[in-house]
């Protein structure tokens, strides 16, 4: 009697751990964190359910937490970050996370609160930064654009103010806080460089404020915010599924008519 109820109870296991698996395999775990992924992904998701899948939108309020959780398995996918932002990622933590699918350019720009031009800007004043490499890297190079300094020799990416070279109007630049804190130390600072999900937040839209834009060249596509996954998902269905959605028609116009005070689509 023994032997058969143990023998039940392994068929029934044995069910059991097949049909969690089966319903895994029909789940596509995103992870987003800002505007507009979330509605881009709502957009798509009956689409995704007539494909035979089910969209799970995990939300985050920071990006290293739903990176691990893409590196761990927690996740199919994330949609949150461009190409030289996941390599910092991949370096410091030994990751193989891949970049899959641009989805949109975020504009990139210099805000002003009480100058109309770069020349209004007086020597010595502080300009925020974001704190994190890649968009420190990605706020030198545009001050660069800008000509408000220049830089030593033909580096482009992964810049530090140690690749300064010179400053004439000897602005501050150590001023350096997280994305999400920029919108509010702009407020003191009244110079920031920063994207406009953040100063969305203050109320500027458009063109409000901003002093300088990031002009688009050879660097521009690997700061498109992209779909990221794991290299061993890369070519699995539900991903080239996922990935085919939000490259639709249908999600160029939505970037169009609803973010593009923010963005251009990059597909």
């Amino acid at each position: 009697m023994k032997k058969i109820l143990s023998v039940l109870v392994l068929v029934l296991f044995g069910v059991l751990l097949v049909s969690c698996n089966t319903k895994s395999e029909k789940d596509i775990n995103v992870g987003v964190s800002f505007y507009p992924m979330k509605d881009i992904l709502h957009l798509i998701e009956d689409d995704v359910k007539e494909a035979g899948y089910n969209l799970v939108i995990n939300e985050f309020s920071d990006y290293q937490t739903v990176n691990n959780s893409l590196l761990h398995g927690e996740l199919d996918a994330n949609m949150i970050q461009h190409e030289y932002f996941l390599n910092a990622f991949n370096s410091a933590n030994n990751a193989n996370l891949k970049i899959v699918a641009p989805i949109y350019h975020a504009t990139f720009a210099l805000y002003s609160k009480d100058y109309d031009s770069l020349d209004e800007i007086p020597n010595g004043a502080t300009i925020t930064l974001p704190d994190d490499a890649t968009n420190l890297s990605r706020a030198i190079y545009l001050l660069a654009q800008a000509e408000l300094i220049t830089l030593k020799g033909d580096k482009t990416t992964e810049l530090t103010l140690d690749d300064i070279e010179t400053n004439p109007k000897e602005l501050d630049l150590t001023d350096q806080v997280p994305l999400t804190t920029l919108a509010n130390r702009y407020l003191e600072t009244e110079l920031a460089i920063m994207y406009p999900t953040y100063a969305r937040s203050l109320n500027l839209e458009g063109n409000a404020e901003r002093l300088y834009v990031e002009k688009q060249d050879d660097v521009t596509p690997g700061y498109a915010i992209s779909i990221a996954v794991s290299n061993e998902d890369k070519d699995s269905a539900k991903i080239k599924l996922l990935i085919d959605l939000v490259q639709t028609e249908k999600v160029r116009q939505f970037l169009i008519e609803n973010y593009s005070w923010a963005s251009s689509p990059a597909f």
